[in-house]
């Protein structure tokens, strides 16, 4: 056991070992094991506060399959008891961080070890048809859940993480496949949905677009790349993409209505240019 002092507002979650501090609340579920997961961390040595390592400072998140080992005990055990999105500091004594032989030259032995970790993200392991199925289904039903209550970050992670566990169903029998197909299509129609909440546009569009490359006649998408589109002031690709789902569902009056707002925001856009340019020039 760690003989330093360790600060009041620390709560112990392997007495004598590990301790833990949020910083910030997140939402959600926490990883199980084999989880993979994607953080940021600093890592400082708890005694002086010198910092030894940073994925902050590389600009590169950190991944790795939560509970198998890959990291010191101390994350392994304090990683799983975060949520998506939680800012937290973990005090690790040298028995859960790198023990009496150290890690040199920057950890010294029997070092005590802080890391502030932000938990971005996890999508659990599914390595069969079966499971991965099971995976994507429990990840449209949270993200409904997320989604439903406003929280779109959430929503949407979930979405994203349901149609990655259905890229890749070597083995599936037909059967499955069958299934697959409108599941991957709907978790990516409403993952689009959520990042036209979040405003981001771009990636709404791409997550459209990888659903009618499976299912080019679904109009709801359709009708959300359009929106993308035009988030992303790219008029003339939203008109042709409004009338692509004219074509789909003809007369629909929510494709005429798009149409009509994109002609008004694009008239509006080239008038606001127009002014901008005359006051450049005059």
């Amino acid at each position: 056991m760690t003989d330093v002092t360790i600060p009041e507002d620390y709560i112990p979650i392997v007495e004598g070992r590990l301790w833990k501090k949020i910083l910030r609340e997140g939402s959600g579920e926490s990883p199980m094991k084999n989880s993979n997961v994607n953080v940021h961390y600093v890592g400082t040595l708890f005694d002086n506060g010198d910092k030894f390592d940073s994925s902050r400072d590389r600009n590169s998140p950190f991944n790795f399959k939560l509970g198998v080992g890959q990291v010191i005990k101390g994350w392994d055990e304090g990683v799983k008891t975060m949520k998506i999105g939680e800012l937290a500091e973990l005090v690790c004594s040298p028995e859960y961080a790198y023990g009496a032989q150290g890690s040199p030259p920057k950890i010294p032995a029997n070092s005590t070890l802080k890391f502030e970790v932000e938990l971005l993200g996890f999508q659990e392991s599914a390595d069969n048809p079966t499971a991965k199925l099971a995976l994507a289904k429990k990840k449209k039903d949270q993200g409904n859940a997320s989604f439903k209550s406003g929280e779109n970050g959430p929503a949407a992670q979930a979405y994203k993480d349901g149609a990655d566990a259905l890229k890749d169903l070597d083995g599936a029998t037909e059967e499955q496949l069958q299934e697959a197909t409108p599941l991957q299509v709907a978790l990516l129609a409403n993952l689009a949905a959520a990042y036209l909440k979040l405003n981001e546009n771009g990636k709404a569009a791409e997550a459209c677009q990888q659903a009618l490359e499976i299912q080019p006649d679904h109009a709801k998408v359709t009708y959300r790349l359009a929106q993308a589109y035009l988030g992303l002031s790219e008029f003339e690709d939203a008109k042709k993409v409004a009338q692509r789902g004219l074509e789909i569902a003809p007369g629909d009056a929510t494709f005429t209505s798009l149409l009509s707002s994109i002609s008004a925001k694009q008239a509006a856009f080239k008038k606001k240019e127009k002014a901008a340019y005359s006051k450049m020039f005059s």
